[in-house]
């Protein structure tokens, strides 16, 4: 077997043997394959940065990495010190790149009454610009390794998640029969199907005379036993489903 480094001098000296300009283009090309991937696993699933957007974040990260590098081999002659030379730190730039992606995964990131989503996204692009950089510094095996690590991540872990039991979070809205103890016998009911209720509050504003609205902050960690639940709540007759969100703790 050989080994890695082995692999990447190989590949590195078989790129820069076509010279500057296609050994860029080379490193171009591998930042578009790599980030169409992990934006392709994005797009399969719906979210806001799919393809394009992965894959213009990781060209454009190569590309500011080759620029800046290539900054970095031009001596600038300074003209107020006698012919000294200014020399261009690359890193400067990258750290700009990596700076400036958190403000586009921000973006990803939506907050709606008390959900948030977006967060792996964010996480995603942040990824894709670091695979960007590598693959413009000319970092072949080390980018080609670090996108299969962050495509098993989104992809192969979203099933692992799935067998790791989580505690997932609502908030419901029950219209129920007013008695001095609704509150508590609702609570039992629920807690009866596996539920557990967080905190609950009464508000009989908007109801008929013998009716009060619940709002209860519930938690379970089979999504199927609170599927049951809710159909069980939408056919009976004293206790009324009014409406249901997903929330976070």
């Amino acid at each position: 077997m050989i080994p890695l480094q082995e692999i990447d001098i190989q590949i590195t000296n078989w790129a820069g043997g076509f010279g500057t300009p296609v050994e860029h283009l080379i490193r171009l090309a591998l930042a578009a394959i790599c980030g169409g991937l992990v934006g392709l696993e994005r797009e399969i699933r719906g979210r806001q940065a799919g393809f394009r957007t992965n894959l213009l974040v990781c060209v454009g990260s190569a590309m500011v990495m080759v620029i800046s590098i290539s900054l970095a081999t031009v001596h600038w002659p300074n003209q107020n010190t006698d012919g000294v030379q200014i020399s261009t730190d690359p890193g400067r730039i990258a750290y700009g790149v990596m700076t400036g992606i958190g403000f586009l995964g921000a973006g990803t990131i939506i907050h709606n009454k008390g959900s948030i989503r977006g967060l792996t996204t964010a996480a995603a692009l942040w990824c894709v610009a670091a695979l960007g950089l590598g693959a413009g510094l000319g970092l072949y095996v080390t980018t080609m390794m670090g996108t299969l690590i962050v495509v098993s991540a989104l992809w192969l872990l979203n099933y692992v998640e799935r067998c790791v039991p989580q505690i997932k979070y609502r908030s419901i809205v029950i219209r129920v029969n007013w008695t001095p103890n609704c509150v508590r016998s609702t609570i039992d009911h629920l807690q009866a199907h596996g539920i557990k209720v967080i905190d609950a509050a009464i508000d009989r504003r908007d109801c008929p005379p013998d009716k009060a609205d619940l709002t209860m902050h519930i938690g379970f960690k089979r999504e199927k036993r609170y599927r049951e639940l809710e159909r069980r709540l939408i056919e009976a007759n004293a206790l009324e489903l009014m409406s249901t969100r997903e929330t976070v703790q």
